[in-house]
């Protein structure tokens, strides 16, 4: 489910500083159903959701693009029901080079998120209307908790593949076996945490809940364990 999904009539396409960007149209149905509390407040409160939704993306993605055009390669970025993907940038023969560019995107996203705080800074005490400071918010969030979500060590977010580099260049025999068994050990417990979080007996604090979490981290715990088996081969 990590992969480039096929093209669509319905995809939206256009270039942007040079990179090509493709948007699928399972992203926006993701999108809406992932803010549908907005709702409360009303549509444009959706709307605005998407929006910001929209721009964390490509500021994640981007950030993987532009190091790794800086390390030579060229990527395209595909925004997709799971987010989005930075296609090709990671690429390259050497270890700490695709690491780098694997910690880019979440980084773009802090980056972002410490220039909407310094702003915040400066506007003191002013008083927004309620659309300005719902987008505040919503990117506040964004940037915030899905940063540190795809800086987990579970295979194939950014995390996942910082740590396939680094303990494969350690142990180039087991490293991606050790790396796919950390990740299924971590996404099977936030699967099962997500799980019986609606009966409020959640074991991991501050993790994901909901049913999107559940399958999210359920799909990536099977991904990796199936990973796993085809690392124990003995071909």
């Amino acid at each position: 489910m990590f992969f480039e999904p096929v093209e669509t009539p319905y995809d939206v396409y256009w270039r942007l500083f040079g990179t090509d960007i493709r948007i699928n149209p399972w992203f926006w149905l993701m999108s809406a159903a992932m803010g549908w509390s907005a709702m409360n407040e009303g549509f444009p409160f959706l709307l605005l959701w998407i929006a910001c939704v929209l721009v964390s993306i490509l500021v994640h993605e981007f950030g993987h693009v532009m190091v790794g055009r800086l390390f030579g390669t060229d990527g395209h970025i595909v925004l997709y029901s799971f987010g989005g993907l930075a296609v090709g940038s990671n690429q390259l023969d050497s270890w700490w080079q695709r690491i780098l560019v694997s910690l880019a995107g979440p980084f773009a996203g802090f980056l972002l998120l410490g220039v909407i705080l310094v702003g915040v800074r400066f506007m003191g005490d002013v008083q927004l209307n309620p659309y300005a400071d719902a987008a505040l918010y919503d990117l506040i969030w964004i940037n915030f908790a899905w940063g540190l979500l795809n800086l987990l060590p579970i295979w194939p977010l950014d995390g996942g593949q910082v740590s396939h580099n680094l303990l494969t260049w350690i142990n180039p025999y087991r490293g991606a076996y050790y790396a796919h068994g950390i990740s299924f050990l971590l996404a099977a417990l936030l699967a099962i945490n997500a799980l019986i979080a609606a009966r409020g007996h959640a074991i991991v604090p501050f993790a994901p809940t909901g049913l999107y979490a559940m399958l999210l981290f359920g799909s990536l715990a099977m991904g990796s364990y199936s990973a796993m088996q085809q690392d124990n081969r003995p071909w």
